[in-house]
């Protein structure tokens, strides 16, 4: 009776206790669910009073007088108002101040002169073990330095040329990295090595680097050039293409067929089951539908196709900056359709600006096809060869004055010939790669006297007013790629050319 009662009593015990928790969760439920509005709106209300006030510390009240007050911002201006203000001191009030003005006059004369001291007494040279490297990959830098004085060098650094995670791949000064070194003892030879990771194509380092110190103080950066040993090649990054055009699509060269292999070209040959992956041009109705089931025609093989691959080098005609601009991608796009017909010992050519470049065949004349694409540059117009106004991606436009062909090139050719480009072969299949703006304004390759498929990347002047002309175009047919997802281009060109090969 005793177990019983005490079994009995620990029931009601356990009973009560979870009510009392059940209840103390419902409350503590209740005040969270009713005070958790309260307390977003005073995090909302907090946030945006911190917005305001930084706005309102940030926010230039007098932009006029910039040029005025900008050159207190350098550590010059404050060393020399307390030079003033020593001497100052020192004439009127004791003439000890003459020791804090000493100092300041220590402290500058040191900062201005001693890094070019220090500086003329290195000699730095740069080279790079490997010869070729992709876009994403790893290249290794090795930096030979030599100190002629008998004490050792701080605060050293090579800037410029490096445009891999430092900076942006692009030619300005301004926007190349620096790599900051260590310590290098007196009368030494030192080596130094680091990786960096370039972000687009070109040919490393972009820029001539200096070697640079400010040590001690930084009051002023003495600089020394850089001897380049070796540079190293990023070539453009190639995306993997599983499948290609339809064979007849891609003309033959010289109408040569091998009656010993089956393939898209010639005279058909015969018939067979439809296979995953076959193109719908090849479907042989008649059989299909005397047959119930799909039949594809098999045709002789073209003992070699042709194709060109064009892309607009035009700056005017692309958008966006560094290794993600439509440019960049427009360039990968036609390397890796290139590759993808030379694995396959088809005759490609490519074209862009004023250049005509035809791959030979072997691995030789792909390495040379992607040297030329690295160290391509294009000219530097980024104006409407028509004279127009150019809307830029920050909506400002800017007014040229009205050009016919007089635009400015850097290369060694008259500007005429940027657009004026003949083939040995007119009559071969055309892929174009450009962007919705190049659709209307291109010059480049308009005239093409075969068949052309286009590859257009989207930079939304489909949905809105034009940037070059202000109008509306309309879209692109339905035989075309368009590529409008660029946080995404590779899985989108990939999947949509996928599409096309096997639909047709």
């Amino acid at each position: 009776m005793a177990e019983r009662f005490d079994s009995q009593k620990r029931l009601v015990c356990m009973r009560k206790h979870s009510f009392v928790a059940c209840r103390m969760q419902y409350h503590s439920r209740c005040i969270y669910t009713s005070h958790s509005p309260r307390r977003k709106v005073i995090v909302i209300t907090i946030a945006t009073l911190g917005q305001r006030l930084s706005r309102l510390l940030t926010y230039d009240f007098c932009p006029w007088a910039n040029q005025w007050v900008y050159w207190m911002k350098r550590p010059i201006a404050s060393l020399s108002l307390a030079a003033v203000a020593a001497l100052t001191c020192a004439v009127f009030v004791k003439p000890l101040a003459l020791v804090a003005f000493g100092a300041v006059v220590l402290v500058v004369l040191l900062g201005y002169l001693w890094p070019a001291i220090a500086v003329r007494g290195l000699t730095c040279g740069l080279r790079f073990p490997q010869r070729r490297i992709t876009e994403g990959e790893s290249a290794v830098a090795l930096v030979t330095i030599i100190n002629r004085w008998p004490w050792p060098v701080w605060g050293i650094a090579i800037e410029g040329g490096f445009g891999g995670k430092f900076s942006a791949a692009d030619n300005s000064s301004s926007n190349h990295g620096s790599v900051a070194l260590a310590r290098v003892p007196g009368w030494s030879t030192s080596e130094f090595q680091w990786e960096f990771v370039p972000i687009c194509r070109g040919e490393y380092p972009l820029v001539p680097p200096t070697l640079v110190t400010g040590f001690p103080f930084g009051l002023r950066k003495a600089s020394r050039p850089v001897t380049v040993q070796q540079t190293v090649l990023a070539w453009p990054r190639l995306i993997p293409l599983e499948t290609l055009l339809d064979a007849a699509e891609t003309r033959p060269s010289d109408d040569l067929f091998s009656d010993q292999r089956v393939g898209d070209s010639g005279d058909m040959s015969g018939t067979r089951l439809f296979r995953d992956g076959d193109s719908l041009r090849r479907v042989h109705w008649a059989q299909t539908a005397r047959q119930g089931r799909m039949i594809v025609c098999e045709r002789q093989a073209a003992a070699q196709s042709a194709i060109r691959v064009v892309f607009d080098s035009a700056p005017h005609l692309h958008r966006g900056i560094s290794g993600e601009g439509t440019l960049e991608w427009s360039i990968r796009i036609a390397a890796s359709v290139c590759a993808a017909y030379h694995r396959e010992n088809a005759s490609v050519e490519c074209c862009f600006g004023h250049e005509t470049i035809p791959l030979r065949s072997g691995s030789n004349g792909m390495k040379t096809f992607l040297d030329t694409l690295a160290k391509w540059k294009p000219c530097d117009n980024e104006h409407d060869p028509h004279g127009r106004s150019v809307r830029h991606g920050d909506g400002s436009r800017s007014e040229m004055s009205v050009v016919r062909h007089e635009a400015h090139c850097d290369h060694e050719h008259a500007s005429h010939q940027c657009r004026r480009i003949h083939h040995r072969n007119c009559g071969v299949f055309q892929l174009t790669i450009t962007t919705d703006l190049g659709l209307e304004h291109r010059t480049e390759h308009r005239h093409v006297h075969g068949d052309q498929r286009l590859i257009v990347l989207n930079t939304a002047a489909f949905a809105e007013s034009c940037a070059i002309c202000g109008e509306e175009h309309r879209p692109p047919n339905r035989l075309s790629i368009v590529l409008d997802r660029p946080d995404d281009v590779v899985s989108d060109f990939r999947r949509k050319w996928r599409q096309v090969c096997h639909a047709g």
